[in-house]
């Protein structure tokens, strides 16, 4: 089973001053109950009226399918679960779920394909109404022709990342049932830190195929920085220089997102072509600790170190389309002949007292090559149950960092 998610967002500004207000005043009150709920073990008595009662209903499934990591501040900040429908045709009644994603023209807007967010405050009638973009309905009819189902949605007011602007939210969680093929080889995935690039290769048992290395453009991103860290030198509180610096982080955010889904398509597309199973080696999270705490490594390369959104989206991608997947620990200080630890050199290349020699990046391309037959036998025998992939806005709240 796959799961993928559209993140909606609007700024607060575009939904009605008083449903705004009454929605915030419900998702408060929901996180309070939610919270007490978790602190004694989901032992606590549920609502006995609406909307509470709903959601806490609908909360009890959601929970199901995604992680849950704990408080946060003393707080458990849950979005709003709803259920939901999907309807396409006028032959499909409103089964008055809590998000109506209609793709039926209504008579007033025949061209308006919009989202319906009920229940929410317990009333009858106040109903958010948020018309779709050309590109989110591009994205959805995707989904429906790969044969995914609209399972359950997500709705909370909050700020976005690095700024102070706040949005109004809806998250359609789409899963689909697919069986993982079997794999005849591997490809593996090296990723230390985004700006020394993900390098990757297709290895069959004693050869390479193909490798390759994928790069995000350091030098386009490098100068957003630097424009970025200029505008908030000169921005005091308010004023153009705000503005643009807001619109300038938006903008390097967007690049970052990109090119991560641009990566881990080429990813999932090469494991497709070569029946191969995706073997990513990702650093251990005390060693990313102690190299961002460190003084070994630059302040302006430390934030290139969090390659987790990248791993969630490659996880996620190749899920969806029944690639198979594992991380694993492979080295890249650890000699693959011998076993020994081998000395650093500059330029990213490591030596070993035995002779072996190459680059720290593909190092372990040759593990993989030398753990072939331990590794290729583990995924027919694995049991496929991925987790959900949460959007960055729900992470932070949700899942860990």
């Amino acid at each position: 089973m796959g799961y993928r998610t559209l993140t909606i967002k609007r700024r607060v500004e575009e939904i009605p001053p008083e449903q705004l207000a009454k929605f915030l005043e419900v998702q408060q009150k929901f996180r309070q109950w939610a919270t007490e709920w978790y602190k004694s073990g989901f032992k606590a008595p549920m609502p006995e009226q609406n909307p509470l009662k709903y959601f806490a209903e609908k909360l009890k499934y959601v929970m199901k399918l995604i992680p849950v990591n704990g408080l946060k501040n003393g707080i458990w900040r849950i979005p709003l679960p709803f259920n939901v429908q999907l309807r396409l045709s006028n032959n499909e009644e409103d089964e008055s779920r809590g998000v109506l994603v209609d793709f039926v023209s209504s008579q007033e807007s025949r061209e308006e394909k919009v989202i319906k967010v009920r229940k929410w405050s317990g009333q009858r009638g106040n109903t958010i109404v948020i018309r779709l973009r050309k590109s989110e309905i591009k994205w959805i009819e995707e989904r429906i022709r790969e044969g995914a189902q609209l399972k359950f949605a997500l709705a909370w007011v909050g700020k976005r990342r690095g700024s102070n602007i706040a949005t109004f939210n809806v998250a359609l969680v789409f899963y689909r049932e697919i069986t993982p093929f079997q794999p005849k080889r591997l490809l593996v995935v090296d990723i230390n830190s985004l700006h020394n690039g993900v390098v990757w290769a297709v290895v069959e048992e004693g050869r390479v195929l193909r490798r390759g290395v994928l790069r995000p453009d350091l030098a386009h991103i490098g100068s957003l920085e630097r424009e970025i860290a200029r505008l908030d030198s000169l921005c005091s509180t308010k004023g153009v220089h705000c503005n643009k610096a807001t619109a300038l982080k938006s903008r390097l955010w967007r690049l970052w997102r990109q090119w991560t889904i641009e990566a881990a398509k080429k990813i999932v597309q090469l494991a497709t072509q070569y029946k191969a199973a995706v073997v990513v080696d990702t650093p251990e999270d005390k060693s990313v600790r102690e190299l961002k705490e460190s003084d070994r490594v630059k302040p302006s390369v430390k934030k290139y170190l969090n390659v987790g959104r990248f791993t969630k989206r490659l996880r996620e991608l190749a899920e969806w389309h029944g690639v198979p997947y594992a991380e694993l620990r492979l080295y890249s200080t650890i000699c693959p002949k011998c076993g020994a630890k081998m000395e650093e050199l500059p330029n990213r290349r490591v030596k070993c007292q035995c002779g072996f020699e190459a680059n720290r990046d593909e190092v372990p391309i040759h593990w993989a090559q030398k753990r072939y037959r331990e590794i290729i036998p583990f995924f027919p025998n694995t049991t496929f149950n991925p987790p959900l992939y949460i959007p960055p806005d729900l992470q932070s709240d949700i899942l860990p960092d």
